[in-house]
Order: structure tokens, then sequence, then C-alpha cells
């Protein structure tokens, strides 16, 4: 009984991870914009934070959730930098320092201070940091990641249904075997 009931857990657990990783991953896959090579919902994209320069207020492995339609940015506000590269669209995020007329003054590296960039650099502005969903985008773009987080959890559930069936077809082939033999013996019983 106990071990029907470790497995019974084990079971439920792998499942909601498959499921959890599934619909996550439907929705970033249905979501991704060409454009900003990142999930794009309405006028806000979610991109990774993978540095962790602006601890402990922004994690690294967070995502955020960006305004691309941003009315105004203020000081203190986390902006969304982007540079295209031979390797694609990159972004950084960084703590806006001061607003100027054609600048902002946002955050450096640990080697490098604050610096200026042109306002048209700015994307967005970021609105809400969703903790460890960075880390969980960028672990799904490996190949690593998608068969530790979706192909296994999915064999592993089917050969659990199919093992769950198999077992369902002997107990009802074995009840139908006791059925007989037991209208056998009443019927020998009456004779």
């Amino acid at each position: 009984m106990k071990k029907k009931k470790i497995f019974k857990i084990l079971y439920t657990f792998i499942s909601v991870i498959f499921i959890a990783s599934a619909i996550i991953t439907t929705i970033m896959i249905l979501s991704f914009d060409m454009q900003y090579a990142c999930p794009k919902f309405g006028n806000h994209i979610l991109v990774s934070v993978n540095d962790s320069e602006l601890s402990p207020k922004i994690l690294k492995g967070s995502a955020l959730l960006s305004d691309l339609k941003y009315d105004k940015v203020e000081k203190g506000d986390y902006v969304i930098i982007t540079t295209k590269s031979m390797a694609g669209i990159q972004y950084s995020v960084r703590h806006l320092e001061s607003v100027e007329d054609e600048y902002y003054l946002v955050s450096g590296t640990e080697g490098r201070g604050p610096f200026y960039v042109n306002k048209s650099s700015v994307i967005a502005v970021s609105k809400m940091q969703i903790y460890g969903l960075g880390g969980y985008i960028n672990i799904m773009r490996t190949r690593t990641g998608f068969l530790l987080l979706v192909i296994i959890p999915l064999v592993i559930v089917i050969i659990i249904q199919v093992i769950r069936m198999l077992l369902l077809i002997q107990e009802k082939k074995l009840k139908e075997q006791y059925a007989n033999t037991t209208a056998e013996t009443v019927k020998k019983e009456d004779v």
C-alpha cells in the first residue's frame, strides 16, 4: 500500500511538471515575436535577465515583463536597452540614473560606471519581475532543458499510463476468471 501511495505521488509530481512545462513552453512559442526575438504579449515583451549586476533588486534568472508603449521614463525605472549584433538582437537591463534631453544616463557594469545611451536604444520599461521564469526560458532554449522538462516527463507519463492500462486489463481478466470459476463451483454444488 505504501508503494502505491509513493507511486501515485511521484506520478502526480511528474504530471504536474510536464503539464506546467508544456503550457509555459506552448505560450512562449506561440507568443514569440521575430522583431523582438522574445515572447510578446500585446504591448509587452518578456525579457530574461542573464546577469546579476542589478542584484538584489533584479535577480539573475528572472524575467521582466516590459512595456513597449511606455509614455514616460523616470529616474529609478529599469529600462530594456537593445543592440543588434552578428548573434542577433541583444538585450540588457539597466537602472535609469537620470533623464537628459536626447540621452538617458544608465547604471553601468561592474568594471564600468554609468554611461549614456541614446533614447532610441531604449525599447521598453520594466513593469514587473517574474522570479525564476527567465531561468526557465533559458533552460528551455537548450536541447538538454527541453529534453529534461518536456520530452522525458512526457515519455514517463505515457509509460505509466500504458502500465496502468495493462494492469487494468489484467485485473479485468482475473475478475472474469474468478467469476467463471465461482460459477462453475456453484453449478457443481447444485448437481
